[in-house]
């Protein structure tokens, strides 16, 4: 069942309190046992790498696709949906690195997320971690600074969503949740991230154009600046927003609280909710944990009073989609 309160026993913003009462069916402490959690490096480069795959394979079938009789107009729209979501996919990588777990050393995760990722979204993981740590700490207030959620999931959503005014917004804020300032190294390495990614882009679009396959470079800035946009605004919506939400409350001005879900392991969720996204409630109660070992996180408190609560939190992405999509 899906919850119907806000904040009903969500605990994304005081899991910390329960910790020392926690204890698996072998006696074993929860603290001993997080502990003892490593990230496993190669499965995280594995899943980039597929990601890579998937994005290159997609641009490939767009440009072979009008030889085999389809509509290069056609190609060039719908061509957008598979480049978005494979940068969708790849870019949540970037909350990885923000935790420092792409590497043993925070120097080597950082230039790694940089070069793997971080590009794509035109920023650094220096840049993106102290917004992103304010959203664990301010979940569901109003001063998050990642608060697509606040947003009722209507038509108005959806079209601000895809044509990227939503995160836009998102990005232009600071009326809704003051963005904590950066040192001015920082913000300038920022700057010359979202340079890099821009010209990247551009380089594959103007070759693209060379070659004579506008369609494909067509594809490629629709999926960029429209579904790449959708998917992340959506995913983020779906995690966070609660049912009990009520649409006429504006949540940039009242507190929406705390709520996080948990959704399936098919592979849809595993993609649209990649890098352990598919299990966001477990990450914001243990932040430093990296996804590869969510799947025993889950093992160990499904072992423990967690487990109720846990389970009134799963759910999948069309039910949560159909149910907030219907609210009054």
């Amino acid at each position: 069942m899906l919850d119907s309160q806000p904040l009903a026993d969500d605990h994304s913003l005081t899991f910390s309190g329960r910790r020392a009462k926690l204890f698996g069916r072998d006696g074993q402490s929860y603290g001993t046992f997080v502990s003892g959690l490593r990230p496993r490096y190669w499965m995280v480069y594995r899943d980039i790498g597929l990601g890579y795959l998937f994005l290159a394979s997609s641009y490939g079938l767009i440009v072979a696709a009008p030889g085999w009789g389809a509509p290069r107009l056609a190609v060039g729209i719908l061509g957008a949906i598979p480049i978005g979501y494979g940068i969708a996919y790849l870019q949540l990588f970037l909350h990885e690195g923000a935790h420092y777990n792409l590497a043993p050393t925070k120097t080597q995760n950082d230039w790694l997320c940089n070069m793997l990722v971080a590009w794509l979204v035109g920023t650094t993981a220096a840049a993106y971690r102290p917004t992103h740590f304010q959203h664990h700490r301010d979940l569901g207030t109003t001063t998050d600074t990642e608060f697509t959620y606040f947003f009722p999931l209507n038509g108005r959503f959806l079209i601000k969503a895809a044509f990227g005014i939503r995160a836009l917004e998102i990005m232009l804020s600071h009326t809704t949740a003051p963005r904590p300032q950066l040192p001015a190294q920082m913000r300038a390495s920022g700057r010359i991230a979202l340079l890099a990614g821009a010209a990247i882009y551009a380089a594959v679009a103007a070759g693209s154009l060379l070659f004579g396959w506008w369609w494909a470079a067509m594809g490629l800035v629709f999926g960029v600046t429209m579904a790449f946009p959708f998917f992340g605004a959506l995913r983020q919506l779906l995690e966070h927003r609660c049912d009990g939400a009520i649409s006429t409350i504006d949540y940039r001005k009242q507190d929406h609280g705390a709520c996080t879900r948990i959704f399936p392991d098919d592979l849809f969720s595993r993609t649209f909710g990649g890098a352990g996204f598919n299990r966001h409630l477990l990450h914001h109660w243990e932040p430093q944990v990296s996804y590869t070992n969510l799947p025993e996180l889950e093992a160990f408190l499904n072992e423990t009073e967690m487990k109720s609560i846990m389970d009134r939190r799963r759910a999948t992405y069309l039910r949560v989609f159909r149910s907030l999509f219907l609210q009054p």
